[in-house]
């Protein structure tokens, strides 16, 4: 990998600010620029070095499916390539297409979520998803007015940085601590979360998650996951243990007899869900399982 690969890479895998859409075009700006690079005489050469930078990508994080899929794509692509500058110009195509359905998706879940928000509302959600925001200022241009409750999200602190977009477009926002938002879910009408990935065990999101949807179970409240098929895991691909981050994030010089877990996932089982928004409309868990057994995972991605 060259240098500027990996620096790219190394930002990538830094960033615990962005969301997993944005996560995923940065991805694949960096494979994209590997296709107008490589110089590869052999097929072989350039499926070695797109494989090297694919499992850095997806291990950088671990939790989003985004780049599984991307990386999914980009193999299939190439397979049936007779030589190497073929495969470079599949694999270009190929990861301009996975940007374009990343905002395509995004315009679609808002227009299906619009449906869901209701007017003089107040709507709770955690961490920061761009998925969520594009929902919100859809809502917000076609008229709706509401309230919305964001989770801080420690120790990260990325529910912040979304506060403060929505809040500069005009949207009335309270920033909460995020023990704080599991109250608050009683004074919402609805709850709508990311997801960095959904499997048939779950959906992976922001941590925290878990807990505001058994608040929202216990409050009667519907939470719906706005997620796109890009954040569908494959079955059959088995993600990293997802990072434990430095324990001086949640204390800073600790005493050494104090063991610290510092992680910023969890996973809500889906029927804990009122539905999963899609770009093809809200799915039950059922339908959401018959979606993921449609998904054919490259052999490349196996780690049986």
């Amino acid at each position: 990998m060259d240098r500027f690969t990996a620096q790219a890479v190394a930002a990538i895998a830094e960033d615990n600010v962005s969301g997993a859409v944005e996560i995923a075009e940065k991805s694949a700006e960096v494979v994209q620029r590997l296709a107008r690079t490589d110089q590869s005489t052999r097929l072989e050469e350039l499926r070695g070095r797109l494989l090297e930078l694919s499992w850095a990508l997806i291990r950088a994080h671990p939790t989003m499916a985004p780049l599984v899929n991307l990386v999914n794509a980009v193999l299939w692509t190439i397979d049936g390539a007779p030589d190497p500058e073929t495969a470079r110009r599949a694999v270009a195509e190929a990861t301009g297409d996975f940007k374009r359905r990343l905002r395509v998706h995004e315009a679609a879940i808002a227009e299906t979520a619009l449906r869901l928000i209701p007017d003089d509302g107040q709507i709770l959600t955690n961490g920061r998803s761009t998925t969520v925001r594009a929902a919100l200022r859809h809502a917000q241009r076609a008229g709706r007015r509401f309230r919305v409750i964001c989770a801080e999200g420690r120790p990260a602190c990325e529910g912040r940085t979304l506060a403060a977009e929505l809040a500069a477009g005009g949207i009335q926002v309270t920033l909460v601590i995020d023990a704080l938002a599991v109250a608050m879910v009683a004074e919402a009408q609805l709850v709508l979360v990311g997801a960095d990935h959904l499997g048939g065990y779950g959906l992976v999101n922001k941590v925290g998650t878990y807990g505001i949807a058994l608040a929202a179970q216990a409050h009667n409240v519907p939470m719906y996951a706005l997620c796109g098929s890009e954040k569908f895991l494959p079955p059959g691909f088995v993600p990293p243990s997802q990072a434990h981050w430095p324990a001086e994030q949640v204390w800073d010089a600790a005493p050494a007899q104090v063991a610290i877990s510092n992680l910023y996932f969890d996973c809500t089982p889906l029927e804990a869900l009122a539905g999963i928004v899609t770009e093809q409309g809200v799915q039950p868990a059922v339908g959401i399982e018959a979606w993921l057994a449609a998904t054919k995972l490259h052999p490349a991605l196996r780690q049986d």
